[in-house]
């Protein structure tokens, strides 16, 4: 049995509340039960319990992540602290009550500044099974309070079961593990990062801009003048631009990417030295390794190559070598059943953009599931 701790100072005062669950995810209803614990008592402990394969580690949820993000979620509340425990040495639900009762009372104790004993507790609870049951095993110093669970019509099951669906109910921080993650990817000039910005506010999503432009535009560089030192910059600015647009108080389930490490490995494989990209293989595996995504849209070079001032001109004949290297290490790293191809052209550069936007609207409907309302 494992039990960790928040790192902040252990709970003080004559009487502590405190709720459990498995928290997978936290959403309101949650929310509003371990602010009424913290409000009607002294200080308030959640402690975040569960095993390997329980419900939330099957959809990739584990216990320490649900305790991390916990932590984070309620890191300005300077009387609550987050506990985790861990069921692994635990016979089974329904069974082990006396086990788990035991290991409760032990995360409670290690979470108080004072003699237990001498410290009253309310523990609040959601089934009437867990009243009984715990009631048969407490000491009298520490008493159960069951909630009415219809006062809020919204359970973990539900959210698992459609995120999307539920989205305003799960907790901001929790909602970075439900995002839908879309890349808009291929060889330059194919009208990206027009595409990324166009579908996402067509569904009012966030969206993450090419760091490696905006980089070259502030430092005034072109693409034939750029290093490994710059590649590595690209690689960590890009990661952090698409983490922070998930964590945006925007997401509403859905967020896309202009470009991200693969895109990036894909441009230096073919334009840095082998000495240069063997110097970014470590950064590269380590960023790609986090990497996660939902649906991949690649666009092949189908458009006219544009001179913008900042793009190297004799890329333009390798546009196709790239697009065959970007798509071989999408397939290397497991994502080949995520790509989509944008490839209508049409009669002119303005329809081929219109028909390739439309493909990218089907897809986002077919492969995540969700309803998109759009024009015919």
């Amino acid at each position: 049995m494992e039990i960790n701790n928040i790192s902040k100072r252990k709970l003080t005062g004559q009487h502590i509340g405190i709720t459990f669950g498995t928290f997978a995810p936290l959403h309101v209803g949650h929310q509003q039960l371990i602010y009424k614990s913290l409000m009607n008592h002294d200080a308030a402990l959640v402690i975040v319990s569960g095993s390997d394969g329980d419900r939330g580690d099957k959809i990739g949820l584990s216990l320490e992540k649900r305790f991390r993000y916990l932590r984070e979620a309620y890191n300005d509340e300077a009387n609550l602290r987050v506990a985790m425990l861990n069921e692994n040495d635990i016979p089974t639900y329904p069974q082990g009550w006396d086990e788990w009762t035991l290991h409760l009372l032990r995360s409670i104790a290690l979470n108080i500044e004072g003699v237990f004993e001498a410290t009253n507790f309310t523990i609040y609870v959601s089934e009437p099974e867990y009243q009984v049951e715990l009631e048969k095993r407490l000491p009298q110093n520490v008493q159960v309070a069951l909630q009415n669970r219809k006062s809020i019509a919204i359970s973990a099951t539900e959210i698992r079961e459609n995120p999307v669906r539920h989205w305003e109910k799960i907790n901001r921080v929790f909602r970075r593990h439900f995002t839908k993650k879309v890349i808009i990817a291929g060889s330059a000039s194919t009208g990206k990062s027009t595409l990324v910005r166009r579908l996402a506010r067509s569904i009012n999503a966030p969206f993450s801009e090419e760091y490696a432009r905006l980089y070259e535009e502030t430092a005034n560089i072109t693409d034939e003048e750029l290093t490994a030192s710059d590649y590595a910059n690209f690689i960590i600015g890009q990661s952090r631009a698409n983490y922070n647009e998930i964590c945006s108080p925007s997401n509403n389930g859905v967020t896309f990417f202009d470009t991200d490490a693969i895109v990036t490995k894909a441009y230096a494989d073919l334009y840095l030295s082998k000495t240069e990209n063997e110097q970014l293989n470590d950064l590269f595996d380590i960023t790609i390794a986090k990497e996660t995504f939902d649906l991949i849209l690649v666009i092949p070079p189908v458009t006219a190559y544009v001179d913008d001032g900042f793009r190297n001109m004799e890329w333009e004949n390798s546009r196709h070598d790239y697009h065959q290297k970007l798509m071989w290490y999408f397939k290397q790293y497991g994502f080949e059943d995520k790509i989509v191809l944008l490839d209508q052209e049409g009669q002119t550069p303005q329809e081929g953009f219109y028909l390739r936007y439309q493909q990218a609207v089907q897809a986002l409907e077919t492969h995540l599931n969700i309803k998109i309302e759009h024009l015919q």
